[in-house]
């Protein structure tokens, strides 16, 4: 029998379950101001019901009909106002106000079809949203950044990204942004079978300098080098953040991976950086260090004891991989780039040029990422939801795309995610 089916018979109650549970917890921590048992009470009897069906039918309507501007097509208002609102265009104008922009880039291969998932999960949630969406990312007739997206990503300071195919056009975008740190969130998801138990760990990682910092010449012919860059400016600035990131999401422990057993200079530098650091938050975060190699085979045998992991640009890319693989998949490991102009949120899938078009991505690594960026937004109601449904499907239906061992195809998972988060709003 075809899965889809499966997730709308058998097994769809229990999912309904599953997520009206999560739900009420959420509802229960934030009641709603107008209870809808008040507001049945003063409409006359059936008329609330045919209201429902009505509601249902129309958001599958607007979901279906997405426009680049806006969430669920038109908005009641623009975003440049429509003239000084009285009455009901006050309230309408209030929420306009309280509307979030943020850029979306497509990005190449499969990137349209994560960043239409995304709109389309966003618009069953009904998250208030205005997305300001790029189909070309690059200037014309170059590998450079687009003018009109750096313009974006500065002005609304939050974006979501497909992958990009060019090394060099995001190498000039880092730059061009100072993104100097990357954050991977690995959390393992219930209902997804993995041969390395469970596993919640954060990876930040360097971006400037380190391994990656591009710096290459050859020496005479036949003999090539590379220069391993470590600053005490650059490896204080991520060290701040680590410390930091920690302590805003309560987070008990922090490991740096490092070699500074044989590179006693850049990496000691990068160690020393985050003692001084750690010297003032002794009573608040357990500080230690580990052998990059520690780390890794900590990961696959303990990750139990895994909390946040800190390490240069080369080391923290094995290290973010192998937490990503833990969890089913490269793809499956949410992420965003820090920088002082704001926060490009996505996950670690490559392009997959062979795959795009053919609605086969796996979409919840990216879905996932919206889950971070939404908390950002400060939508945390919006983003506990959407969270709430991904770990219902993984844990109470047997829907998995190919890459997991499924039959599923992407549209049918978002299918099935927007029809929970659908049946939750009416």
């Amino acid at each position: 029998m075809n899965i889809v089916r499966k997730l709308r018979t058998g097994q769809q109650r229990a999912v309904l379950g599953l997520w009206q549970r999560c739900a009420s917890q959420d509802q229960s921590k934030n009641p709603p101001k107008n209870p809808p048992k008040e507001q049945a009470k003063n409409q006359p009897k059936g008329q609330s019901r045919n209201q429902s069906k009505e509601q249902s039918k129309n958001q599958s309507k607007d979901c279906g009909q997405l426009q680049a501007s806006n969430v669920c097509g038109k908005s009641g208002i623009s975003s440049k106002g429509t003239g000084k609102p009285s009455g009901k265009g006050s309230d309408k104008a209030k929420a306009a106000d309280k509307r979030k922009k943020v850029t979306m880039i497509d990005g190449d291969g499969v990137g349209p079809e994560l960043t239409k998932a995304v709109q389309e999960v966003c618009c069953a949630a009904k998250v208030p949203i205005d997305w300001d969406i790029f189909h070309e990312h690059r200037a014309a007739d170059s590998e450079d950044v687009s003018p009109q997206l750096l313009e974006s990503l500065c002005g609304n300071r939050i974006g979501i990204a497909g992958p990009i195919k060019s090394h060099l056009w995001a190498d000039k975008l880092r730059k061009e942004l100072n993104q100097y740190a990357y954050v991977s969130v690995c959390k393992h998801l219930e209902g997804q079978e993995s041969p390395y138990g469970k596993i919640d760990c954060v990876i930040v990682r360097d971006q400037f300098e380190g391994e990656y910092s591009g710096i290459e010449h050859r020496v005479v012919p036949g003999v090539m080098q590379t220069i391993k860059v470590s600053t005490f400016e650059g490896s204080t600035r991520l060290a701040k953040f680590v410390f930091r990131y920690a302590l805003k999401e309560k987070r008990k422990k922090i490991t740096v991976a490092h070699k500074a057993n044989i590179m006693q200079l850049t990496d000691g530098n990068f160690l020393e950086a985050m003692h001084a650091e750690a010297d003032k938050h002794v009573q608040e975060v357990r500080f230690e260090e580990r052998y990059l190699d520690t780390v890794c085979l900590n990961m696959l045998m303990r990750p139990a004891i895994n909390d946040v992991l800190v390490s240069s640009s080369m080391y923290g890319d094995v290290i973010s991989t192998i937490g990503g693989s833990m969890m089913g998949g490269i793809g499956m490991c949410p992420g965003y780039a820090v920088s002082p102009k704001g926060q490009l949120y996505n996950c670690q899938i490559t392009p997959l040029d062979d795959m795009g078009g053919k609605d086969l991505v796996n979409p919840t690594g990216f879905l996932l990422a919206t889950v971070l960026m939404l908390r950002e937004l400060k939508l945390h109601d919006h983003a506990s939801r959407i969270q709430c449904a991904i770990e219902t499907l993984y844990k109470d239906s047997e829907l998995r795309t190919q890459d997991l061992g499924g039959e599923a195809k992407c549209s049918e998972f978002v299918h099935a995610l927007c029809e929970l988060l659908s049946r939750q709003n009416v």
